[in-house]
């Protein structure tokens, strides 16, 4: 025998209009019953939300790191809801690696940074102070204004690296900053694999997720080798970038089902174009962090 329903006129969800006999809500699909909502409700929901996402996320990640490009394939193919999407992964797994990074670092990379700088303190300040001096002239022939923020950004530097604390400080603020450029990055290699591998029945979103795939593995290896560097203080960083060089290749053959010289050399194309690229938005990044960094 079927429950007996509590009818409603209008779904309390999307407000659309609703018939006597309809026993959920054509448009979104509720159920179109009046009841409490009661304890067990409250556990179902949170245990089928958890349980389908932890799920999602553990099959997601081991196709991510056993079948390269396969993830990527499956999306466009139409087969979205089996997997995390590509960017809730990406979003997922870079901000566990960067939580992992302050918790068992505890700023020990900021440290060995500031560390090796602080050795060259004294030397730094008197380049520095060298440099203002011979550079006094020049100013004296600009205008003002571009001269006291020229000389305002020199003496917000000087008083960063010139002491080990602030120094610190700093760079515990620009690695807050770091996943915001590396998000902003991503459109930008989808763009060089669009130009490198173009195909006309490949549109930019196709680079677009492929690229998120490539990332999310990125931050799975840096993750792996940060718990390995802090387990048995072994620096094994590089192993990381070189996963994703084998990893790379072997992920673009297979989505581009292009021959191994021709994926080789496209690769060549994007790591160049990336590199640089990445130099240019790194080197303005770390400028304008710096600017609105607090001393």
């Amino acid at each position: 025998m079927g429950k007996r329903r509590r009818k409603r006129i209008s779904c309390p969800n999307c407000k659309t209009h609703l018939k006597e006999e309809m026993n959920f809500c054509f448009n979104c699909g509720q159920e179109n019953h009046i009841r409490r909502v009661t304890v067990k409700m409250l556990i179902n929901d949170f245990t089928s939300t958890y349980f389908s996402f932890d799920n999602k996320l553990f099959r997601s990640l081991k196709f991510l790191l056993f079948k390269p490009s396969f993830l990527s394939l499956e999306y466009l193919n139409g087969k979205i809801e089996a997997y995390l999407r590509p960017i809730r992964l990406y979003v997922f797994i870079s901000f566990f690696f960067f939580i992992l990074l302050g918790v068992t670092s505890n700023g020990s990379v900021i440290n060995n940074i500031v560390d090796t700088r602080n050795d060259k303190i004294e030397k730094v300040a008197e380049e520095q102070d060298k440099t203002l001096a011979d550079k006094t002239t020049k100013y004296e022939q600009e205008d003002t204004l571009i001269e006291d923020i020229d000389a305002d950004f020199e003496e917000k530097m000087k008083q960063i690296f010139s002491d080990k604390k602030e120094a610190r400080n700093f760079f515990n603020y620009l690695q807050n900053k770091l996943p915001i450029l590396l998000f902003a990055m991503i459109p930008v290699l989808g763009f060089i694999l669009f130009i490198s591998f173009y195909k006309k029945e490949y549109f930019y979103i196709d680079h677009l997720v492929f690229a998120l795939h490539l990332q999310a593995f990125l931050f799975v290896m840096l993750s792996i080798t940060t718990i390995i560097d802090w387990m048995f203080s072994e620096d094994v960083g590089g192993f990381a970038f070189l996963a994703l060089l084998i990893y790379g290749f072997i992920a673009a053959k297979k989505f581009y089902k292009r021959s191994i010289i021709s994926t080789l050399f496209r690769l060549l194309i994007v790591g160049v174009l990336h590199v640089f690229i990445s130099i240019i938005a790194l080197t303005t990044f770390f400028f304008v962090v710096m600017n609105s960094y607090s001393i």
